[in-house]
């Protein structure tokens, strides 16, 4: 028994090759559809660890000059205030008093972390921060440190004038 095995109609023909083409990509913008659509599960993010919160921050910042020093005081307000600080972090910017920065100009602080070792007493803050320049306008923020790394937010930044 002899089979005739005859290729379909719409197979023949000079228009064989563009349809065989054109169902190609049909299907192929159908899956790009389908993959756009229904992206893959799981977060998308980077893969670093989230860094460690703090909730205790500092308030009512003030800063006077003695000595060589600025002191810094302030009082702890959040959730955890007082509990598992382990230090701070202040952030300094010096211009001297004939050249200060324009009203709205951005000011580029400096981490100080050496020399500097908090006080807390229930939710009061205070710090010495040395410093070599006596003459000037200082910009100062603080931010708390605690176990395992953990940061909490910035200070209001204040302005201190020192005058010889």
């Amino acid at each position: 028994m002899k089979r005739n095995l005859k290729a379909p109609d719409f197979c023949k023909g000079e228009f064989a090759a563009p349809r065989r083409i054109l169902a190609i990509l049909l299907v192929l913008l159908f899956s790009a559809i389908l993959l756009a659509l229904f992206p893959a599960c799981g977060k998308k993010g980077p893969p670093f660890l989230p860094e460690k919160k703090l909730a205790a921050r500092v308030e009512g910042l003030t800063g006077k000059w003695i000595d060589g020093t600025i002191r810094l005081e302030g009082s702890i307000k959040g959730d955890d205030r007082g509990q598992g600080i382990t230090g701070c972090t202040v952030y300094h910017a010096w211009y001297p008093s004939d050249q200060p920065p324009c009203e709205g100009c951005p000011i580029k602080m400096v981490v100080l972390t050496e020399g500097v070792q908090p006080t807390i007493l229930k939710d009061r803050f205070a710090c010495d921060m040395p410093v070599t320049e006596t003459e000037g306008i200082w910009f100062l923020e603080v931010r708390l440190t605690g176990r395992d790394g953990a940061v909490g937010p910035l200070s209001a930044r204040i302005t201190l004038q020192v005058e010889n």
